[in-house]
């Protein structure tokens, strides 16, 4: 009796030794409120106060044009304007919680905008001011397209136009960038608390008294990158290409004398890089999905990073301008779509199973912008 418990007794120490080896020797896993949490913090928050203060950048130096128009301050504006997208675009991979229940995109950049509406709009106008713009002015009319339209016209122009007293084209841009930038702060502070609510980001990590299921916030994580990836590759680049069989139609890719389009793609596939790593290099200390993934399959991690390497690598080939690029030569363009698709098929399948997402119709019917 006492040579079995002794047995018993050496077979349970065992058997906990044997869990313990395993347990060290395993990839240690992150859980998800502490990737929430990593996220809010080191990615989410700081790319919107960086979209917000690029932004009330812009509004001032679109001010500054028209008090002193010049070359000079024409090529700052413009300048500001290409400062103020690349975070705007990284951001459309955190597109949750404010930006979409307040509509973010209709005041600061929809795509298309309307030239013609937007013309008739100012010869029908003795002047235009911010509150004009918000109210009574469509989604088409405002915003960085809007911005883009009248800033990167031709120059001498512009100036001339920007020159006359009480210029309506130079009222109707600073409100479009006064709205833009009142848009976005206001953004920010949904997230940060600044306006007296609770924050946002206490909501969506968890930390709130009535915040969103860790799952939930999770699988928004996922299914805005799968989202915005098939954005780019089907409804822009396949259609500007012509893929799968359909008539090549390059007014699917956004973009208009600022020949912005390949740096507008890098920078949203980046901020779906950053959700992904959780800090703005593989090094960085923050967590992204990535460390939910590692936890179960190093494998699937690895060829989800490779695949984002490998369409970054193929969207900094193309060239601009981008629509007279793809009528010249398609080639570059058509690779970028491969690694695109190469890298959804990645996160629609590996990552959504591996962290029992469920990815459908619904959850990604629309354009990412």
């Amino acid at each position: 009796m006492t040579r079995d418990i002794t047995r018993i007794a050496i077979c349970s120490l065992l058997a906990a030794l044997a869990l313990a080896i395993v347990a060290c020797s395993s990839t240690p896993t992150a859980t998800r409120q502490e990737v929430l949490i990593s996220l809010t913090e080191h990615v989410v928050v700081p790319q919107y106060t960086k979209a917000a203060g690029e932004m009330n950048e812009l509004s001032a130096a679109l001010h500054a044009l028209c008090a002193n128009p010049s070359y000079e301050s024409l090529t700052a504006a413009q300048e500001a304007w290409r400062d103020a997208r690349a975070p705007w675009m990284r951001s459309q991979a955190m597109w949750f919680g404010p930006v979409m229940d307040r509509r973010s995109r209709s005041l600061v950049d929809w795509s298309p905008i309307e030239p013609q509406r937007i013309e008739n709009a100012l010869a029908e106008r003795d002047g235009i001011d911010a509150e004009h713009v918000s109210e009574f002015m469509a989604s088409t009319q405002r915003g960085l397209g809007a911005i883009e339209y009248i800033l990167f016209a031709d120059n001498a122009q512009t100036l001339q136009e920007f020159a006359q007293p009480d210029s309506i084209r130079c009222q109707y841009l600073t409100a479009i960038g006064d709205v833009a930038a009142d848009e976005l702060n206001g953004v920010l502070a949904d997230w940060t608390g600044a306006g007296g609510e609770t924050p946002y980001a206490n909501v969506f990590n968890g930390t709130a008294k009535s915040s969103l299921l860790e799952l939930t916030a999770v699988s928004e994580v996922v299914r805005k990158t799968i989202f915005l990836n098939r954005s780019m590759a089907d409804m822009r680049l396949g259609k500007a290409l012509g893929v799968d069989d359909t008539e090549a139609d390059l007014s699917a890719i956004p973009g208009g004398a600022g020949n912005n389009a390949v740096a507008d793609m890098r920078n949203q596939t980046l901020g779906m890089q950053v959700m992904y790593l959780g800090a703005d290099t593989p090094e960085g200390d923050g967590l992204g999905v990535s460390a939910l993934v590692r936890g179960i399959s190093e494998e699937s991690d690895a060829r989800v990073r490779a695949a984002f390497e490998d369409a970054l690598n193929a969207i900094d080939a193309l060239e601009e301008p981008l629509h007279a690029k793809i009528t010249e030569n398609p080639a570059p363009a058509l690779e970028a779509h491969r690694a695109l698709k190469s890298l959804n098929v990645t996160l629609d399948t590996e990552v959504v199973s591996l962290l029992g997402i469920s990815v459908g119709f619904a959850d990604t019917d629309g354009d990412g912008g």
